[in-house]
């Protein structure tokens, strides 16, 4: 069965890049202006049932506005703790799309290891992190047209610049070493914005699977299912606007984004997947300039390698701490 185009076909898929004039310079400017907001974080240890991992409930302000962005944070206790250079690698985990951090149970097959791991929210979705943003457009029930109209207002503007300020985070903690990015789906496209967004930021390693959020013409073209759906359903009620969207999905999509990826990079794609089509992780893929890695799974859709890719991730990691 091919959902998308064959294996070969993907592996020259170079589509060109779709990036405005003012790109550099408009993601220049919004990290300059988060970087100027203070983070304001608190931390409290949370009450976990592990003698081998401390857990602490986050909160940072988010960009922008009245939205503070929730998470958790998990620290091995020495001696379980693993150490580079007096520091430990720590992992920063985005989730996928409407989805959220959920317990701290889910990190902790890597804290386990000796990784520290910070787990966000994405605004405004199933978690405990709200979205107090006001924006000028979008009618659609979900996240992926809310400004549409306008860069400045997107609401990926805001959501890109929360998961960048958890990089701060975690570089403010004396016991941080190497940073470490990872997510599925939406939070394969977070991981691949704040690795662009954030190569001065002593950024290691990215882990994107099956990455959301890339080559977005070839995705609206492609896709059977998932949240690409609600661009579809907000264009049906506002036909005039498809070319202004486009215009400022260009500035959020991962295609664009790769070529600013300075880190080491493993990327995943399952070849029957219909929520992001292949061909949109491979149009990254192959526009990242970086050391870089490509696991395909010919027979996986959107769930990807699932544990099968988590010991890719683990041996990835595990290889380049050792170098």
């Amino acid at each position: 069965m091919i959902v998308d185009m064959p294996l070969a076909k993907l592996e020259q898929y170079r589509p060109a890049l779709n990036a405005e004039s003012d790109f550099d310079a408009f993601w220049t400017r919004t990290v300059r202006e988060s970087d100027g907001q203070p983070l304001n974080a608190s931390v409290e240890e949370y009450p976990f049932p592990s003698d081998r991992v401390t857990v602490y409930r986050v909160r940072y302000d988010g960009f922008g506005q009245n939205t503070r962005v929730a998470g958790w944070y998990l620290v091995p206790q020495k001696p379980y703790r693993l150490e580079v250079d007096g520091k430990t690698p720590t992992l920063v985990q985005y989730h996928g799309y409407s989805d959220s951090k959920g317990l701290p149970v889910r990190q902790m097959s890597w804290a386990l290891q000796g990784y520290c791991v910070f787990a966000v929210d994405t605004r405004g979705q199933n978690g405990e992190t709200p979205d107090n943003n006001t924006y000028s457009s979008g009618s659609i029930l979900g996240c992926m047209s809310k400004g549409i109209l306008d860069p400045e207002n997107y609401y990926y503007r805001y959501a890109y610049m929360d998961c960048v300020r958890a990089v701060d985070f975690v570089r403010s903690r004396e016991e941080t070493g190497p940073i470490i990015l990872a997510g599925g789906s939406q939070g394969g496209g977070l991981t691949i914005a704040v690795a662009a967004l954030s190569k001065d930021k002593g950024i290691a390693a990215a882990m994107p699977d099956v990455p959301y959020l890339c080559h977005f013409r070839r995705a609206i073209e492609m896709f059977a299912d998932g949240p690409y759906r609600e661009l579809v359903d907000f264009w049906k009620k506002h036909p005039y606007d498809v070319e202004q969207s486009y215009h400022t999905l260009s500035y959020f999509d991962g295609m664009n984004l790769a070529p600013r990826i300075t880190c080491p990079t493993l990327l995943s794609v399952g070849l029957l997947d219909t929520i992001c089509p292949p061909s949109t992780g491979f149009a990254v893929y192959n526009h990242l300039t970086c050391p870089k890695t490509l696991k395909v799974y010919p027979y996986n859709g959107h769930e990807g390698g699932s544990e099968f890719h988590e010991i890719e991730k683990w041996s990835f990691v595990r290889s380049l701490l050792a170098r």
